[in-house]
């Protein structure tokens, strides 16, 4: 018997499926690893070029992109659950804790990516190799080189017609694309939110859920970091600085520790406080609530994928990120 989802994780999947991209849940295996290879031998054609951004047109080849974004999917909740899965300090060295914080850091990052992309968005870097074979294929449907630079990337969609979409450029890559991805997410979640009323009215589940994503986006936004990176400030601070006496020789005590070391496997489907976000004033255990939140959120949403999928257990979502789970004895 699988974990059941509260009725805000419900609402907040429900809201999510809205902007799913097109025939999702029906994705078994994949045949392109990632968008970028998608773009260097998927099926599309060249719609306009402008500085910092291309259009293509996906008819006939829709179904191309949808694959290469269910295979990101798997790829970034399987990296999440594993992080998460391996955070657990040793029995014997309970206040040992960096690790086990970076850890549950980069499985909020990779939680956000992959519900970025079953958003039917990403954020991809296009290397240089992959920009070239595209001003040289672009030049020929457009008359002149796109001029299209490597870097980072984000996928829109237009709201009229699922068949065009931009990629659109968010930076070079160097240095900022954790700040550039929780910005980005920060936009999902309120463009969620909004899904969620419009679709279920003030039901209690939806309003739960909207409270839920609203007091992520506030704990995000901590110290003013209205971009949403205060989560990686934190991990920063942990992973280089070795601030908050969690790095022998450690200055917490060893209750302190224990007690944030049980909040931190909140994100397990399983536990009833998982969703629980926003009453805490302590810098680590709101980092650990992003985490918890966010992976849960995730879940909901996979789970939501994997039901309703035409074939019961053969979704892409059974098939690696839920078997994952399942070896390691983790209820989804």
């Amino acid at each position: 018997m699988g974990s059941q989802l509260s009725a805000a994780e419900v609402a907040f999947a429900d809201g999510l499926r809205h902007k799913w991209a097109p025939g999702l849940n029906a994705i078994e295996s994949f045949r392109f690893n990632n968008v970028e290879s998608w773009l260097t031998t998927g099926t599309y054609s060249w719609v306009s070029a402008s500085p910092g951004s291309f259009t293509l047109d996906l008819r006939g080849g829709s179904a191309d992109l949808t694959d290469s974004l269910a295979s990101e999917i798997s790829r970034f909740s399987c990296a999440a659950y594993e992080s998460l899965l391996d955070s657990s300090p040793p029995e014997d060295a309970v206040r040992s804790l960096g690790w086990s914080l970076v850890r549950h850091y980069y499985a909020s990052f990779y939680c956000a990516h992959a519900l970025m992309r079953i958003a039917g968005s990403s954020l991809n870097h296009l290397s240089g190799e992959t920009t070239s074979l595209l001003n040289r294929i672009g030049s020929q449907y457009l008359g002149a080189s796109p001029q299209i630079f490597s870097g980072l990337y984000q996928i829109e969609r237009t709201s009229q017609n699922n068949d065009i979409i931009t990629f659109r450029k968010v930076s070079s890559g160097n240095g900022g694309s954790h700040e550039d991805m929780w910005s980005l997410f920060l936009s999902l979640l309120l463009e969620v939110e909004t899904l969620v009323i419009r679709s279920q009215g003030q039901t209690p589940g939806a309003l739960e859920a909207v409270r839920i994503s609203s007091e992520l986006r506030k704990v995000l936004c901590t110290n003013g970091r209205a971009n949403g990176g205060w989560a990686s400030s934190v991990r920063n601070a942990i992973n280089y600085r070795h601030d908050y006496g969690i790095w022998y020789p450690y200055q917490k005590r060893q209750n302190t520790c224990t007690e944030l070391s049980t909040r931190m496997n909140r994100w397990r489907p399983d536990d009833p406080r998982g969703l629980e976000i926003g009453s805490s004033t302590d810098d680590l255990e709101k980092f650990s609530d992003i985490c918890n939140v966010i992976s849960r959120l995730l879940t909901a949403s996979l789970k939501d994928i994997a039901h309703r999928s035409p074939k019961a257990g053969k979704n892409f979502v059974d098939r690696y990120p839920f078997k994952l789970l399942r070896i390691r004895s983790c209820e989804v």
